[in-house]
């Protein structure tokens, strides 16, 4: 596999930036958006974060298709790009006009999920277009244009939300679209894979099963995902609303509390994979996701003004550097590349399984003790917890893992099944 030019990496990179335009404008602009409704902060943690219930449930079954698509101009990856992008600027511009609040609910349910269907086919280009060695330095650019995507975000609200809410939304929706426009026609889609022949007939769901479970250091390796995001999501939908609700700030001002995040995360974001390359996906990683942990416990007992908060978030911005850099990379080490969707939507499921239930947890926490504080540690220590696991993971032996290569969704003609090689 040939290594990816500068060029190359900032093209496919741009679709990440875009993507994240929408996933910070849910974390941070729509419990802001939320207030002019009568939900409870449960309610909020539900619906103000970037990833879906629903999408939780039908992912997977949106990366095995990209894998199994048959062959035509536009790849296997790139035409989810057709589909999810613009339900997602839909979605968004329905939004902009402040609808009532069931057509709220009803949106924002199915937004992420619309876009997660060009998103999950994304990522899954990442291990057939780059080498493992590259791919934490993919994911450093990938994570610094996040950043820099999260600025935009931050700078539109702070000049227009006030006034111009619905300006805000358009904005947003046209960048989507735009930086994915830039990903679809510049970045090409490798050959596809060779892979065992697949049979037709019934789901044969055990055997499908057996395999995900054979896989060890990918079950291990999904636990943490699990925790992480759990902990993510009790802590990414209330730092705005922690602002103006603890610290007094004005709507628009409470914003400004998450550039020292962002700030960090564009300074460390390719330095972490470069550190990733020299010392190992993993071990950068682990001292990430422990950082994370340690600021949500920690930094919420501590801070009781701008400036103690602005110290905090620096250090969540250098976690969520090495955080965003690496989760998928790592990821990518572990998964066959010819179920690369598959896989990376098991992963995304995942995610959108734990975020929204970390959100709600920590919503109905805030709620019953009528502070936010609570909420951020346990979004803290859930945090730690997945550093503790990650500990357990152990990518050198994943190889192993590659003995089951292709399982049929279906079974076999005549009663048989396909057999794994070796």
């Amino acid at each position: 596999m040939k290594r990816l030019t500068h060029g190359q990496i900032v093209c496919y990179s741009l679709a990440n930036m875009g993507a994240n335009l929408v996933y910070q404008f849910a974390n941070h602009a729509f419990p802001l958006f939320l207030q002019a409704y009568p939900v409870s902060n449960l309610v909020v943690g539900l619906l103000a974060q970037e990833r879906s219930l629903v999408g939780g449930f039908v992912q997977p079954i949106v990366g095995a298709i990209s894998d199994r698509l048959p062959p035509n101009r536009l790849g296997r990856r790139r035409p989810f790009f057709v589909i999810g992008v613009p339900l997602t600027a839909l979605a968004l511009t329905l939004l902009a006009v402040h609808p009532a609040l069931w057509a709220v609910i009803a949106v924002m349910t199915v937004l992420s999920f619309f876009l997660a269907m060009a998103y999950d086919p994304y990522l899954a280009l990442l291990p057939e277009i780059a080498p493992p060695e590259q791919r934490g330095v993919v994911g450093g650019v990938m994570t610094v244009l996040n950043m820099l995507g999260a600025v935009a975000v931050i700078g539109l609200a702070f000049v227009l939300w006030e006034k111009h809410q619905a300006l805000v939304f358009l904005i947003v929706a046209l960048g989507l679209v735009l930086t994915f426009a830039v990903t679809f026609f510049t970045i090409t889609e490798p050959p596809r894979p060779r892979t065992p022949a697949r049979h037709r007939g019934r789901p044969a769901l055990r055997p499908y099963l057996r395999d995900i479970l054979a896989r060890r250091e990918l079950m291990k390796y999904l636990g943490v995902t699990f925790l992480f995001w759990l902990g993510n999501g009790g802590l990414t939908p209330f730092v705005t609303r922690f602002g103006v609700s603890v610290l007094g700030l004005e709507e628009n001002t409470s914003f400004v509390l998450v550039l020292p995040a962002i700030a960090g995360a564009i300074v460390f974001a390719v330095p972490a994979g470069i550190l990733a390359k020299r010392f190992g996906k993993k071990r950068v990683l682990t001292a990430g996701v422990f950082l994370f942990g340690a600021a949500g416990v920690a930094g919420a007992q501590m801070v009781q003004g701008v400036p103690d908060a602005v110290l905090v978030m620096a250090a969540v911005g250098i976690a969520n550097a090495i955080t965003g850099a690496l989760l998928v990379p790592l990821l990518t080490d572990l998964i066959p590349e010819a179920r690369a969707g598959e896989f990376i939507g098991i992963g995304s499921s995942v995610q959108s399984l734990a975020q929204p239930i970390g959100a709600v947890a920590a919503g109905a926490m805030a709620d019953a003790t009528g502070t936010l504080r609570g909420a951020f540690v346990a979004g803290g220590l859930a945090m730690l917890a997945a550093g503790a696991l990650l500990l357990a993971v152990h990518p050198e032996r994943s190889a192993r893992d590659e003995l089951f290569e292709q399982v049929p969704l279906a079974g076999t003609v005549g009663g048989s099944t396909d057999k794994y090689p070796g």
